[in-house]
């Protein structure tokens, strides 16, 4: 078994698009236009996200999912990108090895950034 992509509900997906690209360094690597759909698959650190874009998407609270958690290099720098962004982040914290963050998407999504914490 081999895993597929994560499938996530956007409710605007361009703007969607948008905030993977520039936070996410997300690349679109297909994009399927359908009668009452769209599917953009999107590579993400090695994993591929679907978003999901239909008229019924509604915005909703956080399911079963927390988050979906990105491992980085160098966090001041992640933590100035998203400055530059004017993206909020979580103070912050040492959680054994690691040192995290997490931010919300555009989508009522969770990320969390983490970077070994430096000795």
């Amino acid at each position: 078994m081999k895993f597929g992509h994560i499938g996530i509900k956007v409710l605007d997906v361009e703007k969607s698009i948008a905030f993977y690209e520039a936070v996410l360094e997300a690349k679109v690597i297909k994009d399927y236009v359908y009668p009452n759909s769209r599917l953009v698959f999107m590579e993400v650190g090695g994993t591929v996200v679907e978003l999901i874009s239909k008229p019924e998407n509604e915005e909703r609270p956080l399911g079963p999912i927390e988050h979906i958690a990105f491992k980085i290099d160098d966090l001041e720098a992640q933590m100035e990108k998203l400055k530059a962004l004017n993206i909020d982040y979580t103070p912050p914290r040492v959680v054994g090895s690691a040192e995290i963050i997490f931010i919300d998407g555009p989508n009522n999504e969770r990320f969390e950034f983490v970077a070994r914490v430096k000795a």
